[in-house]
């Protein structure tokens, strides 16, 4: 019988800590952790794959909003974030991997917060415009848990703004040097792990429905999704845009002009 996984909040802090003092690009990135520049092409280019293609098609200019990125550990995004937004809010859990992020990433326009693993507290309502979250939620234990994170994304975006997320969708899969058979309950998204080799590979695939009723319940709109039933599984979801209201001298004067 697979043995059965499950960690805590805690547990995953102290973890990505400990890897921080280790070889980190391997733990955060590791089909491209040979280099420092391997490292960071990687970024690039899944900023190109993954963020562009949405404002292409939205007609967004980045260079006029404020983005914040669930998980931004060393900053492997967070650095082309804010090479076109005007400015980042970069959250992790992992102090360690926080401080390795801001020395790589000498960006002024990026702000880095550390919070609790579970919510974005220290981040104000309506504050930005757009939030991306990349390799993150598939190591969090309990799918509730990123359900919160969809319901404080809703709450910290602006009217109109984007959530950009990823979850793993994929049942089976197999990563790297490390084959895994992963055995989803119905009711909790606590997976069973066969390791073939290469250590235990500890992932949560994600159902798409869970994260269709916590955007719903958020008011976010699903605009698409993407490669579904695969490990990068993708959500484009838009916070409805608050109509403005009519100046009431302007829609007094306009019934009066229409009135015999």
């Amino acid at each position: 019988m697979p043995k059965m996984l499950t960690k805590n909040c805690n547990d995953i802090i102290k973890e990505w800590d400990e890897r921080a003092q280790g070889d980190w690009r391997r733990s955060v990135w590791a089909e491209a952790s040979e280099s420092e520049e391997a490292f960071r092409a990687s970024g690039e280019r899944d900023y190109g794959r993954h963020i562009r293609p949405l404002l292409s098609a939205q007609g967004i200019d980045p260079g006029k909003l404020v983005a914040l990125e669930i998980g931004a550990g060393v900053g492997r995004m967070s650095e082309f974030l804010c090479r076109n937004f005007r400015g980042v809010v970069a959250v992790d859990a992992s102090r360690k991997m926080l401080r390795i992020g801001r020395k790589r990433v000498a960006a002024k326009n990026v702000l880095w917060l550390c919070n609790d693993g579970k919510n974005l507290q220290a981040v104000a309502d309506a504050s930005v415009d757009f939030i991306f979250s990349h390799g993150v939620f598939q190591h969090i234990p309990c799918a509730e848990d990123v359900a919160v994170y969809v319901r404080e994304a809703a709450r910290v975006l602006k009217s109109g703004g984007w959530l950009v997320f990823q979850v793993m969708n994929q049942p089976h899969f197999s990563v790297g040097p490390w084959k895994a058979a992963l055995i989803v309950s119905h009711r909790f998204h606590v997976p069973r792990v066969r390791i073939h080799r290469g250590g235990a590979l500890e992932v949560y695939p994600i159902r798409i429905g869970a994260m269709r009723k916590a955007c719903g319940e958020s008011g976010l709109e699903i605009a698409r999704i993407l490669h579904r039933f695969t490990q990068n599984a993708w959500i484009w979801a838009r916070k409805a845009a608050i109509q403005a209201e009519a100046d009431p001298v302007e829609a007094r004067a306009s019934r009066l002009a229409q009135t015999p």
